[in-house]
């Protein structure tokens, strides 16, 4: 039996932007085409994705897997034990999905029976989720979809998106930054200012390939709202900072923008748990965002001055990332307690 992509795709719920991707890597190559040139997949090709997908729900990345396929390294009956053992890890969860069906039936009640694809959608979509989101945040996140008419806006725009990637807009282009602004807008009217939901959804779009197939979101097209967001933040530095700093910046600031959404994640985790800013884990966090500015902006503190003052003045150059006023309170006791501990130790030495 020989598959073509599309109809490959469709059944095991990838995209055929994924399947190009992974033949470009090496990852999985067609056996054969048509005459007409159309790619087709047989048993052994479809075996070496179930390896592909195996691997990659154990958390390895797209090379890390592509080598491990070419080394041999990849036994099918030990991958598959090793998903039945997720599975089972799983069931506590498959129970709770269960009770938000039966809350669905009767929320249906009376009312038009949704199509097949809707359901499927909602099941693969909810299952996707749980991996990512605790219980209570799935319930948040689904409170807030439904009050900011968030399922209205949001496929036009991730279609907007994607038709200006299709046509090669540049991510500098007026058009890309006007959507880079209105996806923000819609995030935080859904999501609030919290950056471990921005993170999470995130890896959750960049990893799961379900996730893609269903929101059409994807790495690429993160990427692609990233970069536009880079370049609305190096129009409002081009007025600050001088020639030499501003290109440090468009150099380095866009590759950290993901360690920055980690970094906000972990803080507000941080202050959740309540953690002194004097505690390890505090220090160990000041400690990398001490890198991370030098990274972004350079070593020199005249540079780090005029950056906070531009995000004082500009402070919509943060929307999207999380990063809120008690948070920076968190992070100025934490260098101070960064900068004692540094001192003691100089002193103990």
């Amino acid at each position: 039996m020989l598959l073509k992509i599309g109809e490959l795709a469709k059944r095991i719920g990838l995209t055929v932007r994924a399947l190009h991707h992974y033949e470009e890597i090496g990852l999985v190559q067609p056996s054969s085409r048509t005459a007409a040139g159309y790619r087709l997949y047989n048993r052994d090709d479809v075996a070496r994705l179930h390896r592909v997908q195996a691997l990659r729900g154990l958390g390895l990345s797209l090379a890390e897997t592509r080598d491990m396929l070419n080394g041999d390294g990849a036994d099918l009956r030990q991958l598959i034990r090793q998903q039945m053992s997720a599975i089972d890890r799983q069931i506590a969860d498959a129970t709770d999905l269960r009770e938000r069906l039966a809350a669905l039936e009767v929320k249906l009640s009376g009312e038009k029976e949704p199509d097949i694809d809707e359901w499927l959608s909602t099941l693969r979509l909810m299952a996707t989720q749980r991996q990512y989101f605790s219980a209570e945040e799935i319930a948040t996140l689904q409170k807030s979809v439904t009050q900011s008419g968030f399922k209205q806006q949001w496929p036009n725009l991730v279609a907007a998106v994607r038709n200006l990637m299709e046509n090669q807009t540049q991510p500098a282009d007026a058009q890309a930054k006007k959507l880079a602004r209105d996806w923000i807008d819609l995030c935080k009217k859904t999501m609030g200012d919290d950056p471990r939901f921005f993170a999470k959804l995130s890896t959750m779009h960049r990893t799961d390939f379900s996730a893609q197939a269903i929101t059409g979101v994807d790495g690429d097209l993160l990427d692609f709202i990233l970069q536009a967001l880079h370049e609305i933040r190096c129009d409002i530095f081009a007025h600050y900072l001088d020639q030499d700093e501003l290109l440090h910046y468009r150099k380095h600031g866009q590759k950290n923008m993901q360690d920055w959404l980690s970094t906000f994640a972990n803080l507000r985790q941080l202050m959740e748990n309540k953690t002194a800013p004097g505690h390890p884990d505090t220090l160990a966090l000041m400690r990398h965002w001490q890198w991370l500015v030098t990274d972004t902006w350079g070593a020199n503190p005249a540079t780090h001055e005029k950056v906070q003052a531009v995000h004082d003045k500009h402070p919509e150059m943060l929307d999207g990332s999380g990063f809120t006023v008690d948070m920076r309170h968190f992070v100025e006791q934490g260098m101070l307690a960064l900068m004692v501990s540094d001192m003691s130790a100089n002193i103990v030495r």
